[in-house]
Parts: structure tokens; C-alpha cells; sequence
């Protein structure tokens, strides 16, 4: 007798789901009119536009194909196999619907839809099989093959393709899972791993002694405009595009003010600060960078040199602006001509010969007509409109119309192999920038074209964002508060800081004696070195302060070298804890916490009053802990204590003996 298996209501439940769910998708307009069916949606419209000085806002591609091969769009790759294939393009414009995001975060969903595409291989590739098991099994193989970040970016998508599934009943269980995938850990300030961590993000002594010496030695237009950017780059720590995309106007100058009273200078005349507008990345908006005092006058030269050297581009945006549909150039800009010979199109643009005009020609997609003796000849307005077509398209929404960006040069300025063609407007991009001072192939950067080198004659290396990883270290160096720190540079969110910290242990150790040193710490520390006499002060602090790191409430300075965390990460009840008044991220912790162990000693007092054998012991370590913390949240709330004071505690840890 033959049993036949029936499936279960929840099975037919979650494909009739399932089914529903992919028609919603298909009758989605997100991403324009593509063809569900293809294995490649090509061409697709993005919301979020990249902004167009990073040089990748061309066709944008959407590979639903297995394999690594995938991921780059190699078309050989063997397609996603149905119905899970189905699924992930349905999740994937579905979400696009939902919160338009970058290509390339439509890309980490997809790679996270490989992984699970494989671990369902056994289950017919049916999403509706899928189980929480896979979803572990899908993190631990991404985990095992990508970088950390990387891995930990795809199983933030699994997360969100479980969130998906649970939401729409997509599958027979609830799936309910979370990312398994650690975060990589920026907090690591004493090991050899931090230590090549940090030198891989700032720019080398060598690079920063350079570049003061290459200012001085560029002379041709190109290169004095591209060394003005990075000038700039040391006085703001800009993202690269939000620097290239400034305003041609960006200049803000205003009385400085403190307390609410103006600032008065050494001179006796107010304090003007300087600043300049740009609109910020990741969410940020329009802003004002104000530039340090000591880097003003760099900035404004940087600026009045840039204006200048982009001003003859711009006046040819401005023109065209004001005048849709034509070109400033005499011959393409007068009725009389209906057509141009390439030998007249080489004059035109100044490229070498008849040649040079047949290859633009050719390069632009222009029919040429064969006339008389061989002599070719093309529509004039085949050329203005192959112009017109190659004009820099600026996002919808974005303030600063092309005719007012500052950063603005001709097609072919940057290369030093061809012609420069009159008339024509760019962007000075990213990669522009990146060829300038890192290289590439056949490109030898600034440092290699002036013969500067590292000291052991290595090449020296460096990119654009090391200048703000290193301003962003100086900053934090300096104990600059950490919401005046995301300020700076343009954050919504200070817990994003971290990632651009990289004080070593024993700098911020340095800072810490500073502090204490300029009487600018409280407590137990500060109170002995006080009753020091004056010689022996500076070494009582370098013996009980060696080195220092950040902790999720404050600072540690307990010796690492000498013997790990004695209390195990318990920071609000050690005497090697200090207090960084007014740190609000610190502060939101400290009450996060007291919050919870609040919550933790009820239910221990409870079960200690019930006579549960250990629950008194639990009760008195939270009473501690909840103690430490409350101290803490109490020097935040100290009006007395100016904000930036360092504040040890010296709690007792005699209660754990």
C-alpha cells in the first residue's frame, strides 16, 4: 500500500503566500519596466541616485545569478534556480519600493540570497521551506568565506530576508532569526592587529611631510587644481564626493560667539569664523564646515585658486544653462552650416587632423557621409547633440545645479595623452582624485611623479579618505566632545565615530595625564596626585596611567601588558574606571544598563526572598552594579562638573573578595 504525504495547511497556506507575494512584486514599478524573467535586470532605475562626481553613475545591473561569479555580473554564471529565484527579485524590488536604497545595497541583499539559494539545494529551492537552520547554516558559510565586514553585511540581509518571510507568512514556521554575525570590533586599541589597523587608515609621516613640498613644486593647472582639493581635504576631512560637489559659492563668514557674547580677538576686533557650505553624504543634508582657525587661511587660498582655475568652464555651463540646446562654439552655433568635414571637426575641437576628427567621430556613435573624393562629413547637429548628450546630469533634488558646482573641468583635461576639447563641461571625479595621489596602472601618482618615497624607498600609498580618519583621530585626540565630533563630519548618528577613532592606548593615555595634569580630572587620581609633591606628580601619573582605552561608559586605564580585565568587563563598579563628563553616548549607556539591572535585581530580590538557593548573591552583585552605574549617571547629571572633566571614581572592588 502506497502513503502519500499530504502537505500541511501551513504549506499551502505559505505558497498560496508565496505566489501572492511574487505577483506584488511583479506588478511593483520600482526599478522601471524590467523583464522579471531575465537573470539580468539591466538598465534599472535607482531612486537614490550616486552623485555624479564618484564616476559610477552609469547603467546600473542587477545579477540574480549564482555563484561568486555573480556578484561581478560575469554572464556565464548559472542562473538562481526557481521559485527561490522568484523570491529574491520579489524581495529585492519590493524593498526598493519600500525605502529606495544604492545599487550596491541591493547587491549585499542579493549575495545574502546566494548563500540561502545554496543551503536549500536538498529542499528544491523552495523558500517556503525554509527554516531557521538555513539561515544559520547560510551565516556560517558567508562568515567562512567573506571578510568580517563583508560577512557581517550579508547576515544583516538574512536578518532582513527573515523579517520578510515572518511578515508575509512566507514559509511553514516562523523564522525569527537574528544576525549571528559579530560586528567587527573598532574598540581594539592594544593589540598588534590595532596597531596595523590604525597605520593602514591614516596617511603616513612621509605622505604628510610630502605634500606641503609637492604644493609648492605643481605648476601646470590640473595638478594645482587637484593639490588645492586635497589641501581641503586636510582642513575639513570631507568625503571625497561631498568635497568635489561644493558649491561654487561656498564660502560663509560669521562673527564667532561664546556663552552667547561675540568673541573677541588678541586685537580687540570680533572673531570672524570661516566656513564652507556643502551638502553632506549618508543623510546628513546641507551644512557649514567651520575650518580651524590655524587652517583658514589654507582654505581660503584653496578655494580663491579653485574658483579661478574652473572659472572658465563654468561660464560655459552658465551659458549653456541659458541657452537649452546649443553649444558656445561659432561653428556649431549658426544655422549656416548643416554639415562639418572631419578635417573641419578636428579644427572645431582642436584634435590632430582629419583623424583625430574621424576617430570623435567614431568614439561618439556619429554616421559619418561619404562625399565627394573620400572626404567624410557629419550632420552639425549630430555633433551638438553628441555634446549635449555627454553634459554631467546632477541628480533630481540635489541643491547646486551643474553651472554652479565649483569643481568643473574640460573632457580630456586630466589626460595627459589627448587633446583638451573646448567648450566642454565635467566633473572633476573621484577617481581623478584617487589617480592624483594613489596611482593606478600607468598612472604614477603625485608622490612617485616628484620622486617622494617612503624612508625605506617603498612608494608612498594613501587615499583620499585617510584624511579623515586622521583629522577625525586628531579630534578625538584632543578630547573634542563626540557629538561636536559628528558634527564635524557631517554624522547623524556619533556611535558612527568609532569607526574613525584611532587613538592607540597610549595617546589616549597621554590625553588622560594631560587632563589630570591641567587639573581638569576629578576624584580618587587627582586627589593623590594633589597631595604629591610637585616632582614626583608627572611620574606617579605615567606609572598609574601607562595606557587607556574607551569602553561603552567611559575609560579604562588598566595595564593590559600587566594582567587582563581583573572584574571582567564590570566597569561601573573598578577603581581603574573614569568618567568622561558630558560623553551623551556614555551616558545613554550607563542609564540603558541601570535600566536592565534594575529590571534583573527585582527578579533576583524576589527569588532571594523566596529562599532560592544562590538568588541572594545575584541580588548583591546587582545592588552593586546598580550602584556604579547610578554614581556614574550622576556625575553626567552634575551641573557643577564642566562638561570634558575626567572623573575616577576609585569604586571599591573589596565586595567581590
Amino acid at each position: 500500500m502506497n502513503v502519500v504525504v499530504l502537505p500541511s495547511a501551513r504549506t499551502l497556506d505559505a505558497s498560496a503566500a508565496l505566489t501572492s507575494y511574487i505577483a506584488k512584486a511583479k506588478a511593483c514599478l520600482a526599478f522601471g519596466p524590467v523583464e522579471w524573467d531575465q537573470d539580468i535586470w539591466r538598465d534599472v532605475t535607482l531612486a537614490k541616485a550616486i552623485r555624479e562626481t564618484s564616476g559610477k553613475t552609469g547603467a546600473k545591473a542587477l545579477h540574480f545569478l549564482a555563484g561568486k561569479g555573480g556578484a561581478r555580473g560575469n554572464d556565464s554564471s548559472v542562473a538562481l534556480e526557481r521559485p527561490f529565484s522568484d523570491f529574491l527579485k520579489a524581495v529585492v524590488r519590493l524593498r526598493e519600493a519600500a525605502r529606495p536604497q544604492y545599487a550596491e545595497n541591493h547587491r549585499v541583499m542579493i549575495r545574502a540570497g546566494r548563500f540561502l539559494h545554496d543551503v536549500l539545494a536538498g529542499d528544491e529551492y523552495d523558500p517556503c521551506r525554509l527554516l531557521p537552520r538555513h539561515f544559520d547554516e547560510a551565516a556560517r558559510q558567508a562568515k567562512a568565506s567573506e571578510a568580517a565586514a563583508s560577512a557581517y553585511a550579508t547576515g544583516k540581509m538574512l536578518a532582513e530576508i527573515g523579517r520578510e518571510i515572518d511578515a508575509y507568512n512566507l514559509s511553514r514556521v516562523r523564522i525569527g532569526w537574528k544576525n549571528t554575525i559579530s560586528r567587527p570590533s573598532s574598540d581594539d586599541r592594544i593589540t598588534v592587529e590595532a596597531a596595523q589597523r590604525r597605520e593602514s587608515r591614516l596617511p603616513s609621516q612621509a605622505a604628510l611631510d610630502a605634500l606641503p613640498r609637492i604644493s609648492a613644486l605643481v605648476t601646470e593647472d590640473m595638478d594645482v587644481l587637484r593639490m588645492r582639493v586635497v589641501e581641503l581635504l586636510v582642513c575639513g576631512g570631507w568625503r571625497i564626493n561631498e568635497l568635489l560637489s561644493i558649491p561654487v559659492d561656498c564660502e560663509v563668514e560669521e562673527e564667532a560667539y561664546e556663552n552667547g557674547e561675540p568673541l573677541i580677538g588678541d586685537d580687540g576686533e570680533p572673531v570672524i569664523r570661516y566656513g564652507i557650505r556643502y551638502h553632506a553624504e549618508k543623510g546628513f543634508g546641507a551644512t557649514i564646515k567651520w575650518i580651524p582657525s590655524a587652517m583658514v587661511d589654507v582654505a581660503r587660498r584653496a578655494v580663491a585658486d579653485c574658483r579661478r582655475l574652473t572659472e572658465a568652464v563654468r561660464n560655459d555651463a552658465s551659458w549653456m544653462h541659458q541657452n537649452p540646446g546649443r553649444i558656445p562654439i561659432d561653428r556649431l552655433d549658426r544655422e549656416g552650416d548643416a554639415s562639418l568635414t572631419t578635417g573641419e571637426v578636428a579644427d572645431v575641437l582642436g584634435l590632430a587632423g582629419r583623424g583625430g576628427g574621424r576617430q570623435w567621430c567614431v568614439g561618439k556613435g556619429i554616421t559619418m557621409i561619404a562625399g565627394a573624393g573620400g572626404v567624410q562629413s557629419v550632420p552639425r547637429q549630430a555633433m551638438v547633440d553628441a555634446m549635449l548628450s555627454d553634459l554631467p546630469t546632477i541628480s533630481k533634488g540635489f541643491p547646486v545645479p551643474l553651472h554652479r558646482h565649483m569643481f568643473l573641468v574640460r573632457e580630456n583635461a586630466l589626460h595627459p595623452g589627448r587633446a583638451t576639447i573646448p567648450r566642454t563641461v565635467r566633473l572633476l571625479q573621484s577617481q581623478a582624485m584617487s589617480d592624483f595621489i594613489t596611482g593606478r596602472h600607468g598612472k604614477r601618482s603625485i608622490f612617485a611623479a616628484f620622486g617622494f618615497t617612503e624612508p625605506d624607498g617603498s612608494p608612498i600609498e594613501m587615499t583620499t579618505h585617510q584624511f579623515r580618519h586622521w583629522l577625525n583621530t586628531l579630534a578625538q585626540e584632543g578630547g573634542l566632545a563626540q557629538e561636536l565630533v559628528a558634527r564635524w563630519s557631517g554624522r547623524k548618528d556619533m556611535s558612527q565615530n568609532a569607526a574613525y577613532d584611532h587613538v592607540s592606548g597610549r595617546a589616549l593615555a597621554e590625553h588622560v595625564r594631560t587632563l589630570a595634569e591641567k587639573g581638569e580630572m576629578r576624584g580618587g587620581l587627582a586627589a593623590v596626585r594633589e597631595r604629591l609633591p610637585p616632582a614626583e606628580r608627572t611620574a606617579f601619573l605615567e606609572a598609574q596611567i601607562a595606557t587607556a582605552h574607551v569602553t561603552e561608559i567611559g575609560l579604562c586605564i588598566h595595564d593590559w601588558s600587566l594582567a587582563p580585565c581583573p572584574v571582567h568587563g564590570d566597569c561601573s563598579t573598578c577603581n581603574e574606571h573614569v568618567v568622561d563628563k558630558g560623553n551623551l553616548a556614555h551616558r545613554d549607556e550607563a542609564e540603558r544598563q541601570a535600566a536592565e539591572i534594575g529590571m534583573a535585581l527585582q527578579i533576583a530580590a524576589l527569588e532571594a526572598a523566596d529562599g532560592t538557593y544562590g538568588a541572594s548573591r545575584w541580588e548583591e552583585a546587582h545592588r552593586r552594579k546598580q550602584a556604579g552605574l547610578e554614581a556614574v549617571i550622576a556625575i553626567h547629571a552634575d551641573d557643577s562638573i564642566p562638561d570634558g572633566t575626567l572623573v575616577h571614581l576609585g569604586a571599591s572592588t573589596s565586595a567581590r573578595a
